[in-house]
């Protein structure tokens, strides 16, 4: 399946999710009636028939569903960082020198890379032995991969590769949105039974004993309602439970089977992941889950957790899975051990890991050649070869790679990407950089400048996604300071660049995500017609990237591909301003209007069948900018 498809599949999943949650508050209001009008009842306090009975009924159990969803969901705009923190996960520190965690470094920022996504934030479950993973996150720009400590300790490197490339799925196929969005809704439906308990677990703080002494008998029957009311929503908190794992079960068992197809379509591995499954299937622990909150995020795993799901398991069983994958398995599961003392570190040492050790790189890569099957194929799983990952990654310089996960390198590399090719003009560049990140700062992008002045675009792009989660980490004062920093640069020479454009775009886009807390954005544009302008303001500024003389024949050839009739319009009309306004519509648009857009402006670009570096760099900026991911355009050699 199109991930674009996918993504618009998922958008549309999502108006189901509220159908079930509705029907589901109103199972849960019928049975919370219930259970007042038998304790009103045995109390003797009134007629529980009366409509104004249902109505209060109604109206506090829908209000405190909703309010626990609505809670929730503001938490959750946090990011992923938020379920990782809530599952007892920590934050994998990239410079760290243990092997399985550098190994997992590695892996996930390959897979980054050759996704064309900035590097998720990496987070370990310590405390979890089985092997499990999962992927959160409102969008790419906030989101986590985490894995369990099982995950490093017992799967081999093509295997840690497939559970990641599964995770990666979930964050390009619209599945990880669409979960958050449950997770928050799931909580609503849990606030019953978690009232109910509250209430049980308060009688431990009553006299019970004076209360029994009252002449009245008051006391006794207060405390008798207040168990059956406890013992009774937990009850209905149950029922509640149940709906949360029907909608769980349904919005995500077929899921999985996609995102196993596409982690087998990343990697060209179809044993890895299997193994991985396998492995599961055949170790103590499982992939079982421990945390508390581990039930409202089961539908997140790699794999079932090992949650009560009242026959109602988010999560294909084990041997269909493998089965899907491997036509010919016959039936064994594969029992694992703990890697040796003495001879598990030599054994799993990553071979990426060799460059620390005089390891010279392979060549960059030069310009990609695209054919114009490739561009109509583009969102296709298939474009997505985590080998292309790992070769971009093996050609950076250990040095870049460092500096992309330190705090004030990371700053300095964007710097030096912005510098003005102008002597006179990057002198006073590098002063302004200097008075507002310290004397050294302007100093260090000179030399970033030097060090990346005429890379391949898949290059400067895979640093740029490895500096964002590093980034992330700033202090609000310190990412404020950067974004002046970036936009002063950009604007240093009174006419501002459009690659220059873009690349802040890139990276605000991602920063403001997890800065700004934006979670979701709302859909506007169901139609391409409806952005006609715009669209033709994007075309006619990347079609004449190749000069006046192919601009004219990049125009047609991109309308003649998408059927529709437009006047290529004058310079004036296609300044930085409008790009921006047509950018920020587009952001705004269906998965599938972004595909048709992206297309257009891809066969504009590759009419002559050549992409050159700053038409990638321009095409898969634009595509970020509109919240699509568009793998490097780089042969693997």
């Amino acid at each position: 399946m199109n991930f674009f498809q996918a993504q618009d599949d998922a958008r549309r999943r999502t108006k189901w999710l509220v159908l079930y949650f509705i029907l589901a508050v109103i199972g849960v209001i019928l049975s919370v009636y219930a259970i007042v009008a038998a304790a009103m009842t045995y109390l003797g306090a009134g007629n529980p028939l009366m409509p104004g009975v249902f109505i209060m009924t109604a109206l506090i159990t829908g209000g405190v569903m909703g309010t626990g969803s609505l809670f929730k969901s503001m938490q959750l705009n946090g990011g992923g960082s938020v379920v990782a923190r809530d599952m007892g996960a920590r934050q994998v520190d990239a410079h760290t020198t243990d092997t399985d965690e550098r190994r997992l470094v590695n892996v996930v920022e390959e897979m980054a890379i050759a996704s064309g996504v900035p590097v998720p934030e990496i987070w370990l479950m310590d405390d979890e032995l089985g092997i499990n993973a999962f992927a959160a996150g409102t969008e790419p720009g906030n989101a986590v991969v985490a894995v369990t400590r099982g995950c490093l300790q017992r799967l081999t490197r093509s295997e840690l590769q497939g559970v990641v490339a599964h995770e990666f799925s979930h964050i390009l196929n619209g599945d990880m949105r669409l979960n958050m969005r449950l997770m928050g809704l799931l909580f609503g439906i849990l606030m019953i039974s978690m009232i109910g308990r509250t209430l049980f677990h308060a009688l431990r703080f009553v006299n019970v004993r004076g209360s029994s002494r009252d002449s009245k008998g008051g006391g006794g029957a207060v405390v008798i309602a207040i168990l059956l009311a406890g013992v009774g929503l937990m009850i209905v908190g149950s029922i509640g439970v149940f709906f949360g794992r029907l909608i769980q079960a349904a919005i995500s068992r077929q899921r999985e089977y996609l995102a196993d197809a596409s982690a087998v379509q990343f990697t060209r591995d179809t044993d890895g992941i299997a193994g991985a499954l396998m492995k599961i299937g055949g170790q103590q622990y499982g992939s079982k889950i421990n945390a508390a909150k581990a039930a409202e995020a089961s539908h997140l795993f790699f794999a079932d957790g090992g949650m009560f799901s009242y026959g109602l398991a988010t999560h294909p069983p084990l041997d269909q899975r493998i089965k899907a994958l491997q036509k010919s398995w016959d039936g064994e599961f594969i029992e694992t051990h703990l890697p040796d003392v003495a001879t598990g570190r030599s054994a799993s040492r990553d071979a990426r890991m060799s460059g620390f050790s005089g390891h010279t790189p392979p060549p960059l890569p030069g310009r990609g050649n695209v054919d114009r099957v490739e561009m109509q194929n583009l969102g296709e799983p298939s474009q997505v070869n985590i080998s292309i990952g790992s070769q971009l990654h093996e050609s950076l310089e250990r040095e870049w790679i460092h500096a992309c996960h330190d705090r004030e390198e990371a700053q300095a590399l964007i710097f030096g990407l912005l510098l003005a090719e102008d002597n006179e003009l990057r002198q006073e560049e590098v002063l302004f950089v200097n008075n507002g990140a310290g004397q050294d700062a302007g100093a260090l992008a000179v030399e970033w400048n030097h060090s990346l002045s005429g890379l391949h675009s898949s290059v400067k792009i895979a640093l740029i996604d490895l500096c964002v989660p590093t980034l992330r980490r700033l202090s609000r004062p310190e990412y404020e300071r950067f974004v002046e920093i970036t936009q002063w640069l950009i604007a240093s020479d009174g006419q501002v660049d459009l690659f220059e454009f873009m690349l802040q775009h890139i990276v605000e886009r991602h920063l403001d995500s997890h800065f700004q807390r934006r979670g979701y954005g709302k859909i506007r544009y169901r139609r391409i017609e409806q952005l006609e302008r715009e669209s033709n303001v994007l075309l006619t500024t990347l079609a004449a990237l190749g000069g006046e003389q192919q601009m004219q024949e990049a125009y047609q050839a991109a309308l003649s591909d998408s059927g529709k009739t437009m006047e290529m319009l004058p310079p004036e009309a296609c300044g930085l301003k409008n790009v921006e306004q047509a950018l920020e519509k587009f952001d705004a648009a269906t998965p599938l209007v972004k595909k048709q857009l992206l297309r257009m402006l891809g066969v504009a670009v590759m009419h002559d069948g050549v992409i050159e570096s700053r038409e990638a760099e321009l095409l898969r900026a634009t595509a970020d900018a509109i919240g699509c991911a568009v793998p490097p355009f780089v042969k693997n050699r």
